[in-house]
């Protein structure tokens, strides 16, 4: 699980996975009166998906404690998640020229529709301030969230809001914001999320998400080093495995 949380921004690990894929990782393991207590953080991990080459390296930056990179010092996590629900499908794609299932006229759907048991938790996407909570329109119970470099996000249909959640207060990226529902106009429980960058909507699904801050330029050779190291391990242990380095 924790190697599917790692590369979980780039790879949808129930839909992306096929046959031939490869993965090697390095991890730490915790002993306790010399017997094993438990697995450790990643140290590093590779995987192989479709072709595409994607690696993690752990790196303690002290400003913001545990990070992870790529070789190139780039943050493998990204600014946003890829969906706002852990397990759902997609049950209506972006479309400027939809007929409206309720109201039964052509009319935009600006955003995705996630259709998912009526309860499920809904989390926010992105790092980011409240600016609405409420019922409005057809959207129904509605959380709109602004983020950096002027992105904002909008959920509707929620059955409820989490109890916290209120205008004003900052979420970070995976909390639990609200609950699936089918308030407004819904014909069943689903999630309709919207993905805008200053007043355009983009198709959340086709958007190319931004990364996280990259390694940071005076830490770059402690980086390096790090690199370097965990190579060297790779080719020690390559000698004892049928996975070939590169």
């Amino acid at each position: 699980m924790d190697l599917a949380y790692l590369f979980g921004w780039d790879i949808d690990f129930v839909f992306d996975i096929r046959k031939g894929d490869a993965f090697r990782l390095i991890y730490e393991t915790v002993y306790a009166e010399g017997e094993i207590a438990k697995n450790g953080d990643i140290v590093f991990a590779e995987f192989i998906n479709q072709g595409e080459t994607y690696t993690a390296y752990r790196f303690i930056n002290p400003s913001t404690g545990k990070e992870y990179y790529d070789q190139s010092g780039n943050n493998i996590k990204k600014a946003f998640l890829k969906a706002p629900l852990d397990f759902a499908y997609v049950s209506s794609h972006f479309n400027p020229n939809r007929m409206h299932p309720v109201l039964h006229t052509i009319r935009a759907h600006n955003g995705v529709d996630y259709a998912a048991k009526r309860g499920s938790p809904v989390r926010t996407t992105g790092d980011g301030i409240v600016s609405f909570v409420g019922q409005r329109n057809g959207c129904g119970k509605e959380i709109v969230i602004n983020h950096s470099n002027d992105y904002s996000t909008r959920y509707c249909h929620l059955e409820k809001f989490e109890q916290s959640i209120k205008k004003g207060k900052k979420v970070l990226q995976g909390n639990t914001i609200g609950f699936v529902g089918s308030t407004g106009l819904a014909t069943g429980p689903h999630l309709h999320y919207e993905f805008k960058i200053g007043n355009k909507r983009i198709d959340p699904i086709k958007v190319k998400l931004p990364s996280a801050e990259p390694v940071p330029k005076n830490l770059k050779s402690s980086f390096d080093t790090l690199l370097l190291k965990n190579k060297l391990m790779l080719k020690e242990f390559s000698k004892l495995s049928p996975y070939e380095d590169e």
